[in-house]
């Protein structure tokens, strides 16, 4: 560097003050006025809370029914496969972002500069750790009082997720100094497995098909061996992680906070379908290219064909699926009873969502779409076959499952079958959702001017879920569930397509003005 400037070193702790003194002298507004205007959230908040502490009392009290070792056993259980649950979200969050990050901004400013990088990065390193600590003790806190379980192992399940969290996190970070994913994905892939294997467990312990009792004691053993190990991962890969700061390329930092801002955009509209849209891009990016193949068939047939070579493309699209199967009969094995086909629903919702990626192409996708010498719902169902053929191998695994509600076997198939089209139905509705039109009329809220947009598509997919479920868990007849079905079934592959009816009313107009004015003429 040569120059006046090129004496002089450059000092981080300044120019990160400069940052802060350019963001607050740009404020329109005090942290005061800000809490003033969000008062709503901060009423949600009490309201959301209050109901929690409820639904914890109530399960605190259910729990004292659990008196035989089998249901003791498998609830506690289920704090183990939240913890391999929660570790693998850690570890796959902290792999898709960074977790540590820069804004394109101070990709292109700061991070060329002649500075240490490690004093600009070391706070968001922190910050991360800190973040996923706090959200894995809540989680495993939650879950150990659901169960049922005592204040002290609350607390233990707490300091033990916490730690396990915020250890993966800090090794995601060192593995990013090293400019390295193979490992996090391993990392992805067996705390899933493990989280996995519990819930099975807990299946086969109140099913009776292997005996153990693991005892209060040797939980606690457990939870403090869960936490020494956390400890000594962080404190390990935490040190590893702030020596590679420097490391960390400048693509990768800048990378993870354009998607970062990309989805809190995303998450200000409300439309999460977006979200999952810019998480695709950026696999199919890091993936590069796959292998072309030739189509076959001819019609809507070429169509389904080419949408199952997609699926097989990326086999770990059935995983989540596989692993929603084990929840009906984890949730029968737990005494949740008419709630079964409700939270199954749900789970496979969220489960079949990676499979309907043709189906998001061709709704998002008009001009693309209008190439195909086919209607709207021709393209719909087309879309909606490979899923379909899932859902309904997954309501043929879980029938044994339904069998434990108190029915008769005979029952349990239509049972089986209503819930696997709750979840797939309301997948195909939560993937068709529009994009919110922020040229339509505004709704006067406290935080602003907002679209009614914004609040249908926030529920969009549960909504059918819930009412294709909710006689079922009134103890109504399966038929009732089965007439909701089929109309949600025609009402995802025949929508109203607002911009068809806008061109037929202006048609109409002008023949109507046409006649008109032809009648005028001959009467003159």
């Amino acid at each position: 560097m040569s120059g006046p400037l090129a004496d002089h070193e450059a000092d981080e702790r300044q120019l990160k003050l400069l940052v802060k003194d350019w963001r607050t002298g740009r404020a329109t507004k005090t942290l005061w006025e800000a809490i003033q205007d969000a008062y709503v959230v901060v009423l949600a908040v009490a309201v959301i809370g209050a109901m929690v502490v409820q639904i914890v009392m109530n399960a605190q009290s259910s729990a004292a029914g659990c008196v035989t070792t089998s249901c003791q056993s498998a609830r506690t259980l289920l704090p183990f496969a939240v913890l391999g649950a929660v570790v693998a979200l850690a570890v796959a969050a902290a792999r898709l972002f960074g977790p540590v990050l820069a804004s394109a901004a101070e990709g292109f400013w700061m991070l060329d500069a002649p500075i240490d990088r490690a004093s600009l990065l070391r706070t968001r390193l922190v910050s991360a750790i800190i973040l996923s600590s706090l959200i894995g003790a809540g989680a495993g806190a939650l879950v150990a009082a659901l169960t049922g379980s005592s204040v002290q192992l609350i607390v233990m399940w707490a300091v033990a997720t916490g730690l396990a969290a915020a250890g993966i996190v800090a090794f995601a970070a060192a593995e990013q100094g090293a400019d390295r994913t193979q490992f996090t994905k391993i990392a992805v892939y067996l705390f899933s497995a493990v989280s996995v294997a519990c819930l099975v467990l807990v299946v086969g312990i109140a099913a009776r098909w292997f005996g153990f009792d693991l005892g209060e004691a040797r939980e606690a053993a457990i939870t403090i061996v869960v936490a020494a190990t956390g400890a000594v991962v962080l404190v390990l890969a935490g040190v590893l992680a702030f020596l590679r700061l420097n490391r960390i390329r400048r693509a990768r930092l800048t990378s993870g906070g354009s998607l970062a801002a990309g989805m809190a955009g995303a998450m200000y509209a409300l439309d999460l379908g977006l979200v999952r849209d810019i998480v695709v891009e950026r696999n199919a990016v890091e993936r590069g290219q796959v292998t072309p193949k030739r189509g076959r068939g001819k019609g809507v047939d070429a169509m389904i064909r080419r949408d199952f070579a997609r699926v097989l493309r990326t086999p770990t699209v059935f995983l989540p699926v596989l692993v929603s199967v084990v929840v009906p009969y984890a949730l029968v094995a737990l005494g949740v009873g008419r709630l079964t086909p409700l939270v199954s629903g749900l789970v496979l919702f969220g489960a079949m969502i990676p499979l309907l990626g043709m189906l998001r192409v061709l709704t998002r996708t008009q001009g693309l779409a209008r190439c195909f010498p086919f209607t709207q719902p021709e393209l719909r169902k087309a879309s909606m076959m490979v899923s379909l053929g899932v859902a309904v191998v997954w309501g043929l695994l879980v029938t044994p499952a339904m069998t434990g509600l108190g029915s008769s076997p005979v029952d349990a198939i239509p049972l089986a079958v209503v819930t696997a089209a709750a979840g797939f139905l309301g997948a195909c509705r939560w993937i068709t959702a529009k994009p919110i039109d922020f040229g339509a009329p505004m709704l006067a809220t406290q935080a602003g001017a907002m679209p009614t947009g914004m609040f249908t598509n926030a529920v969009k997919g549960f909504e059918v879920a819930i009412i294709i479920t909710a006689p079922l868990v009134f103890g109504l007849h399966w038929i009732i569930s089965a007439v909701l079905a089929a109309i949600c079934y025609w009402v995802v592959t025949n929508p109203i397509d607002m911009d068809s009816l806008r061109e037929q009313q202006e048609a109409q107009k002008k023949e109507l003005a046409q006649a008109k004015a032809e009648r005028a003429a001959q009467r003159r």
